[in-house]
């Protein structure tokens, strides 16, 4: 059982919309929405208090937008840092079938001073949990001081020192600066991602773990890779492990990875320190199927997690799903 404390950069008040189908610029009926707090990290932290596993979830919240928090799930996991501004908003239109779109607001700039506090009350939960690994999630707002994105660097250092294993999940410019930075000990990229992060596309599993291990090779302890319809894979240096599960139905896929990387965190930690591989990728698998299964990011019990399989990947395997390449 791990201890995570995740931190959410950029955290964002959720609404869901469930429609029976979506016509483009026509007036759609929702047959239900649903409104709450989320992020990345507070997805992951949320899904590991459900397992009843150690966890404190670090969020910069704006000021004018606290009155927020009365109406998200669990409110003693959170850790709030009131920082300038607005939250963001996002949207979720999802269909019967389970087709999602999303409109994501961007994140709202804060200034120097906001996050070395938020920095600060980060190691604060580490050193108070004695926790076993920070969670990085989603995406880094801007420094509005600077015109760049925030420094995670100093953060990572120091969680670090304090003993705990980094995991990150992100994209764009702030994974390409993290991932070969010695600082990063898992990423959780999906299939793009991890095509985009070598610099290939990639067909068959054994192309995949070929970059997983090309990612190991640059510093990253374990690539924990999202591959969709062909499941995922635990990737680290001498060691690999394949794992799906089969979701009950498919009702919304976000927040699926969130609770994929809930599940590999939480099972992580042999009792000697080191990383137990398989049983870790085994929660990873079954809570994500679950999640894909449910019409919110919010997980409230997991008893009806499917049961998963993990095995040896099969490096002949050709992938479902084609990988697009967005860099040049």
């Amino acid at each position: 059982m791990s201890g995570v404390v995740t931190l959410t950069p950029a955290p964002v008040l959720d609404r869901t919309y469930l429609v029976a189908s979506m016509a483009p610029g026509k007036v759609n009926r929702a047959v239900e929405v649903h409104e709450y707090m989320s992020g990345k990290g507070l997805n992951v932290s949320r899904t590991l208090h459900v397992a009843r596993r150690p966890t404190a979830a670090v969020m910069p919240i704006g000021r004018d937008d606290e009155h927020l928090l009365f109406r998200t799930p669990f409110p003693h996991i959170l850790r709030i840092m009131p920082i300038q501004g607005r939250i963001r908003v996002n949207t979720a239109i999802v269909e019967d079938g389970g087709r999602t779109t999303n409109v994501n607001q961007s994140a709202i700039p804060m200034s120097t001073t906001d996050w070395e506090r938020v920095v600060d009350l980060t190691v604060e939960q580490i050193q108070e949990m004695d926790a076993d690994w920070l969670c990085a999630s989603g995406t880094h707002p801007f420094n509005s001081d600077t015109g760049d994105y925030v420094d995670m660097t100093r953060l990572f250092e120091r969680a670090r020192e304090a003993g705990a294993r980094v995991a990150l999940d992100t994209s764009g410019v702030p994974l390409d600066r993290l991932v070969t930075s010695g600082l990063v000990n898992l990423i959780k990229p999906n299939a793009d991602e991890l095509a985009n992060l070598v610099g290939r596309n990639l067909t068959t599993i054994g192309e995949a773990l070929e970059a997983g291990r090309e990612l190991n090779r640059g510093g990253v302890e374990v690539a924990l890779v999202s591959l969709g319809a062909d499941g995922a894979l635990a990737i680290t240096a001498d060691s690999a492990v394949w794992g799906a599960a089969v979701a009950p139905q498919l009702v919304n896929t976000t927040g699926a990875g969130d609770a994929t990387l809930a599940g590999f965190l939480g099972d992580s930690v042999d009792d000697d320190g080191g990383l137990a591989l398989e049983r870790a990728l085994a929660t990873a698998v079954s809570w994500g199927a679950l999640a894909v299964s449910l019409p919110t990011t919010l997980i409230t019990g997991l008893e009806d997690a499917p049961e998963p399989t993990v095995s040896t990947p099969d490096p002949e395997r050709v992938l479902l799903e084609a990988t697009h390449l967005t860099k040049k």
